[in-house]
């Protein structure tokens, strides 16, 4: 047994569902999985803006569901998730989004921090030679 819980070949649909914490792709897979999600957490919010103002009906719904909405946009808010690590180097890389404002990049700044202070990539190093399978 390993230390790393592999869970295998990941489905698009596992993604969001929490059935992993980790997904490893290759770059240009990674971000377009990044930019269609992206795509259409915004298509969602316009859908649900259009809506709540299509008739007074529905404004006041909007005006009553106000507190769950602020609690979803600041659950999901990219800025607190800026800075992707980028693995399989021998230092520390973060790629922050093009997009990214202060706040966002600060969040990546300490994501890079934690990783120096936590020494990830020497640990990450360790690991796989412990988990390396001699040659046959």
């Amino acid at each position: 047994m390993t230390p790393v819980n592999f869970h295998g070949n990941v489905e698009g649909d596992d993604i969001y569902k929490g059935t992993t914490d980790v997904v490893v792709c290759d770059g240009f897979v990674g971000n377009s999985l990044l930019k269609a999600s992206e795509g259409v957490a915004k298509m969602i919010t316009g859908f649900l803006r259009e809506e709540f103002r299509r008739n007074p009906w529905n404004m006041l719904a909007a005006l009553m569901a106000k507190p769950v909405i602020n609690a979803l946009r600041a659950r999901m808010d990219p800025a607190r998730y800026n800075g992707a690590t980028l693995v399989g180097l021998k230092g520390i890389v973060i790629k922050s989004h093009g997009s990214a404002d202060v706040r966002a990049f600060a969040h990546a700044l300490e994501s890079a921090l934690e990783e120096v202070r936590n020494n990830v990539p020497q640990r990450i190093a360790t690991q796989m030679q412990q988990m390396a399978v001699p040659a046959a």
